[in-house]
């Protein structure tokens, strides 16, 4: 039973599809199913659709064409330069599909597509192959629509701000060129400038080097402690005093002379203590409107907190006062609305009433009149609306033939002429329409169908039998062949080993000395014969040993067979079980939900 299972001709994943030639008859397909190639087929086309080749939902296209289509639609995204023809057009011939899938597996050979694929895998619609190239393609694709789109913005920002300008912009450069005068001239004015000139070589100490320099300028510097810190330590204030002293007798005034030069002069002592009380006043100056500066600062940051709460108040007031009022005016539309509906409860249960207390059989005859009145009120809207706009065309001609009547009948020739003449253009517009749609017909009857390519097919699939049964019918004439020519030299060789046999006995048996070397001939070419034997006793052994080793694979494959079949049945009896129980599950939740 395995066996005829393995050797038929229609193997267990092969079924038969039913088509119908030009002539009406019935052709039947071998047509292979494969779940995992259908999964794969379903997948690849969603990615398309997802990617945005929609013409992968299309069911009129076949497979062939969706694949080969989505590929040449990702390729042309990926805006990859090759020097080949890649426009896709449907309904190709065999030949011209086989040559544009050899360029398209060409043009992912130049894109270094890390999947390898062949083109009659495209052909024969191999997906277990299609699929990861068709997802490479697709996130290829992607990626290069999304880098296109940054560069494309990132260009058309920059051509904007190139050529326009917002009108703060300009009127920004504008102040800012009128201003540049004056700023220029401010920082001129309020520009360092030396007083003092360091009449000995600065020492090794960066913070000392750092305050002469400063003081050479006329600023204190940032390094020496406030009054505050003075007080909270006085040791260290009054070491940092008698250091400022130092530096002070170090500096000597120095003021610029019309040539540039530099004119060096000692301080003397009263000098130097009007220096340093200019410098003590001058920072108790500071100090005093650092804090004023920082009292009037906040106070104008309380103001300004203190205006925004007002307007925030005055806001949530007028918002608070629109609601009372929308809450107002829907108040008013729910007491209309529910007086509305008191009153047409009122008349529907009065209505009840009243239909509770009628005959029913009257009650259906006038609810069926009242519908048949409806129906004829619409019947005759529309049939005063179609006479209406046939009473407009009607007037619309008899308008034109009276305008046409009034002409002269030199006009009205000239109107009938022309008239006459468009219609001999439209009559060739036509006939040549025509023509073109005949030629097209002839394209599409030159171009095979599916049905005749199912015949092709199915042609080819007998074809492929015949030439394998023609091929093994060869093979077995050749290994008779074989056989007999070796049985043939085999049968040579003992003729003639017989015939030197008989030949070398005559002359062996004359003498002693002959018959001797006679006994030693036919011994060496016992042993001869005896190892032949024993090397094509081997050769039978290997044979066999290969035969029975080939066996042992073939029922290892059919057992595998079979334990294949048992799972495929076990999981489509759990599938089954499993959608019967999901059915019970959705069940029982509807049944709680409602």
């Amino acid at each position: 039973m395995a066996n005829r299972d393995v050797f038929s001709k229609i193997l267990p994943n092969v079924k038969l599809g039913t088509r119908y030639d030009e002539d009406g008859r019935e052709v039947q397909v071998e047509r292979r199913e494969d779940s995992d190639a259908t999964a794969k087929e379903q997948d690849t086309f969603d990615i398309l659709v997802a990617a945005g080749y929609y013409r992968a939902r299309i069911k009129g296209l076949s497979a062939f064409d969706k694949v080969v289509g989505g590929m040449t639609w990702c390729i042309e995204c990926c805006d990859y330069d090759v020097d080949v023809d890649l426009l896709f057009h449907e309904s190709l011939s065999i030949g011209q599909k086989i040559a544009l899938v050899e360029k398209i597996v060409t043009v992912l050979i130049d894109m270094k597509c890390p999947h390898s694929l062949e083109p009659h895998q495209v052909q024969g619609l191999e997906f277990l192959a299609i699929h990861p190239v068709i997802q490479w393609l697709v996130r290829t694709s992607v990626e290069n629509r999304a880098e296109r789109g940054q560069r494309l913005k990132r260009f058309a920002i920059g051509q904007f701000h190139n050529h326009y300008q917002y009108k703060s912009d300009k009127d920004n450069l504008t102040k800012i060129r009128l201003a540049s005068t004056h700023i220029k001239a401010i920082q001129e004015l309020y520009g360092p400038k030396r007083l003092y000139e360091r009449q000995e070589a600065p020492g090794d100490d960066d913070v000392s080097r750092v305050r002469l320099t400063l003081l050479e300028y006329g600023d204190p510097g940032p390094m020496f402690k406030s009054s505050a810190e003075r007080k909270a330590a006085q040791a260290v204030g009054e070491a940092e005093e008698l250091d400022l002293e130092e530096y002070l007798r170090s500096l000597s005034l120095a003021k610029e002379d019309l040539t540039g030069n530099q004119k060096r002069i000692d301080l003397d002592p009263s000098a130097r203590n009007e220096l340093q009380q200019h410098y003590a006043d001058f920072k108790l100056e500071m100090e005093t409107d650092a804090q004023e500066l920082k009292a009037q600062n906040q106070q104008k940051r309380l103001e300004a907190a203190k205006i925004a709460l007002e307007h925030k108040v005055k806001r949530y007031c007028k918002d608070n006062e629109e609601l009372k009022e929308a809450e107002k005016e829907q108040d008013q539309k729910t007491k209309d609305v529910e007086e509305q509906l008191n009153t047409l409860t009122a008349e529907l249960k009065a209505h009840k009433d009243r239909s509770d207390k009628a005959d029913p059989k009257l009650l259906d005859k006038v609810q069926s009149l009242l519908q048949q009145h409806e129906d004829l009120k619409k019947s005759e809207a529309e049939f005063k609306e179609s006479c209406r706009s046939d009473l407009a065309n009607l007037q619309q001609q008899i308008d034109d033939l009276e305008a046409f009547s009034a002409q002269d009948a030199e006009t009205q020739a000239a109107a009938l002429a022309g008239e006459e003449q468009r219609l001999k253009e439209l009559r060739l517009q036509l006939a040549k329409r025509n023509r073109g749609i005949v030629a097209i017909e002839r394209k599409l009857d030159a171009i095979p169908d599916r049905t005749e390519l199912a015949q092709y097919q199915r042609r080819f699939h007998e074809l492929h039998n015949e030439m394998s049964g023609k091929h093994l019918e060869t093979k077995q004439y050749y290994i008779l062949y074989n056989t007999l020519n070796d049985k043939k030299r085999y049968l040579e060789k003992e003729l003639a080993l017989l015939n030197s046999i008989c030949e070398a006995y005559n002359e062996g048996m004359m003498s002693p000395h002959g018959r001797e070397d006679f006994i030693r001939q036919f011994e060496s070419i016992v042993d001869g014969v005896k190892s032949a034997q024993d090397k094509v006793r081997h050769k039978y052994n290997e044979e066999r040993m290969r035969r029975d080793e080939l066996n042992e694979e073939l029922q290892s494959l059919l057992e595998l067979q079979r334990q294949y079949a048992l799972a495929v049945k076990q999981l489509t009896r759990e599938c089954q079980r499993c959608e019967q129980l999901q059915q019970q599950l959705r069940s029982i939740r509807s049944r709680t939900q409602s």
